[in-house]
């Protein structure tokens, strides 16, 4: 049984053009902002959302936050996202 790609997978892969002999250049990424998908469980969204609405913030500085101090952790610069 072929297991199907996930949903996802395709923004990963740049379209292919039978009649171009060069790829096609990537433009994912080039904006202000960069969308990310997270997956979660059920559970663990709730977790995380009603975490949120306590420290009275959303998901998307809690998850900057928390990647950014993971990266000084390891010596690295922190994300300047918001």
């Amino acid at each position: 049984m072929v297991k199907p790609k996930s949903s996802l997978t395709r923004l990963a892969e740049p379209p292919i053009d039978p009649d171009a002999t060069m790829p096609t250049p990537v433009t994912r990424g080039k904006g202000k902002r960069v969308g990310v998908a997270v997956r979660l469980t059920p559970e663990d969204w709730y977790k995380a959302s009603e975490f949120a609405l306590r420290e009275r913030t959303s998901l998307q500085k809690l998850f900057v936050a928390g990647l950014s101090e993971l990266m000084r952790k390891r010596g690295l610069p922190p994300l300047d996202g918001e």
